[in-house]
């Protein structure tokens, strides 16, 4: 018996190659799929020359491979790098779509189904109990309303404004960051919105929502744009206006807005001196 290790694995018995470079039993046997014996295939791969049968051809870019050799190229394949130095997110910005996708399900589940009132005892801070009271309420047993509250939304107009920004700038970092990247992206800047109120606000009303997050990632992207030598002052006086709008509109929780744009513009930076240390490594071998 002869044997194949080719790139789909080990290969016995009447599957192997014959004398001919034909997968038989026997010599001048038609030859069959070595995953299908029971196929005969007289068509090769372009890569091990090995018989494929329909179920196992690939189109290629010339002719057809089989199905080992396209999943043994993909294994090594190195990752695509954005212009970042980040690996690149392949697809749709499924991130983004999620975050999305749980915020609108919150506010729907807490309007259509509950009640919003149930929303606004999430949004509540650490520091307010259930009725807008004073009374305090221990941090360390309240720690999830530092990441419930940036999920929570109080009108349609809140919410409709929320998720249309984080649709505009997720789609756009998520391909170039990276999945894993932007979701510690955004949920930093969501903790360090909620960790400016929990020090700054004064104590009086509830906060909520996803706009300290959303301020980590336009803060983000200002320094994206700097980095690739494109214009940024746009963006970052738009930011600017809304943040100081924050001062003078009764509503608007100015302190979950800066603390999400430090948090988001310090992690940009962060993750771009990662990426400036590894390529120093790779090109002086440090």
């Amino acid at each position: 018996m002869t044997s194949d290790a080719g790139a789909g694995g080990s290969y016995t018995g009447g599957s192997g190659f014959g004398g001919d470079g034909q997968t038989g039993g026997a010599a001048g046997a038609p030859p069959v799929c070595p995953r299908h014996p029971d196929r005969v295939s007289y068509v090769r791969c372009q890569r091990c020359n090995r018989p494929t049968c329909p179920e196992c051809q690939r189109p290629a870019s010339v002719g057809i491979q089989c199905v080992d050799c396209v999943n043994a190229a993909k294994n090594n394949q190195r990752p695509l790098r954005s212009r970042l130095g980040f690996t690149a997110a392949q697809g749709p910005p499924l991130v983004t779509y999620v975050l999305i996708g749980l915020n609108a399900a919150v506010f729907l589940i807490g309007t259509l189904l509950i009640g919003g009132n149930w929303q606004y005892y999430l949004a509540l801070w650490p520091g307010y109990s259930a009725d807008f009271g004073p009374q305090f309420i221990d941090v360390g047993n309240e720690w999830y309303r530092w990441v419930t509250s940036g999920f929570t939304h109080f009108s349609w107009l809140h919410i409709g404004m929320n998720m249309f920004v984080l649709w505009q700038f997720g789609t756009q970092l998520e391909p170039i960051m990276g999945r894993a990247r932007f979701l510690t992206l955004y949920m930093v800047a969501l903790l360090g919105g909620s960790l400016a109120v929990e020090l700054l606000a004064s104590g009086t009303s509830p906060h909520a929502g996803a706009s300290g997050a959303i301020f980590g990632l336009i803060a983000a992207y200002a320094i994206v744009l700097k980095r690739l030598n494109l214009p940024f002052q746009s963006l970052v006086a738009t930011a600017g206006i809304w943040l100081v709008l924050g001062f003078v509109i009764p509503g608007v929780s100015w302190q979950g807005h800066l603390g999400g744009a430090v948090a988001g513009a310090v992690t940009m930076l962060l993750m771009f001196r990662g990426v400036d240390k590894r390529e120093k490594a790779r090109l002086y071998g440090g």
